[in-house]
């Protein structure tokens, strides 16, 4: 084969960049649930960013700093509200939990389970309204824990929904090996969807986190709320709409 035959053809074989950023949020193997999965991601950061701002410097995502605030506390450390953090804790545990059952109620049908996990959130989210109409502006302690547990259940549920549909890279709440990957995988650079998934899963949480931060500190944190609401009601609406079919990625999948 002549030179630039051997050019011609490595120009063919080189995916185009639409065709690489395309397949970040679908692709063969996952279908629509990347792009989903995405707008989690924005929303794990947004409600972090919301309690430890208003709901007394506590995770409700992100469970592993609750429990370094809590064994700082047991240690004697002030500042910490160990209370606040067991109670984010235990939300969290049956978040998981109901998430679980929410995912082995869609006969092994990947759409299905988001779908029927969408559906927790929204309940808990219907929950919360309640709370914030109720207690807005003054949200006493109480109205605080109530609005601490109901978010932990909810990412909680979140996470079993993860653990279950399998999809590389998009933990969208336990970043840390997302990160890891990204540093230490960097594939062949930013052609590879893997490498370019790592980086903009990472850039959601920062930018959910950044969005709630501004509308807490400008605004309210009705309207935080509201903007993580608008998150889970549209994921749902896709979530119901990609439950419908059959397609080969709707099945079960093994880690990546």
């Amino acid at each position: 084969m002549t030179e630039p035959a051997q050019v011609s053809a490595a120009t063919e074989a080189r995916p185009r960049p639409r065709d690489v950023f395309r397949s970040v949020f679908v692709d063969e193997r996952d279908g629509p649930l990347p792009a989903l999965l995405f707008a989690l991601t924005v929303l794990a950061g947004a409600v972090d960013a919301i309690s430890i701002l208003r709901l007394g410097h506590v995770f409700v995502a992100t469970m592993t700093g609750n429990l370094v605030f809590i064994g700082l506390g047991a240690a004697g450390a002030k500042g910490f509200a160990v209370g606040t953090c067991a109670i984010a804790v235990g939300g969290f545990v049956i978040g998981v939990l109901l998430g679980r059952r929410a995912c082995e109620a869609a006969s092994r049908h990947r759409g299905r389970a988001l779908r029927n996990v969408l559906g927790v959130k929204l309940s808990l989210a219907g929950v919360i309204l309640v709370i914030v109409i109720l207690s807005t502006p003054r949200y006493p302690v109480g109205a605080r824990d109530a609005l601490v547990a109901l978010l932990a259940m909810s990412m909680g549920a979140q996470l079993a929904a993860i653990r279950y549909l399998k999809v590389p890279d998009l933990l969208t709440v336990v970043l840390t090996m997302t990160i890891a990957g990204a540093l230490t995988e960097h594939g062949t650079g930013l052609s590879d969807p893997k490498v370019l998934r790592r980086g903009l899963t990472l850039i959601a949480f920062a930018v959910g986190a950044l969005s709630s931060a501004l509308l807490v500190l400008n605004v309210g944190l009705g309207a935080a709320l509201g903007f993580g609401l608008a998150i889970i009601v549209a994921v749902a609406i896709a979530a119901h709409l990609v439950s419908r079919t059959e397609a080969a990625w709707t099945a079960p999948r093994t880690p990546a």
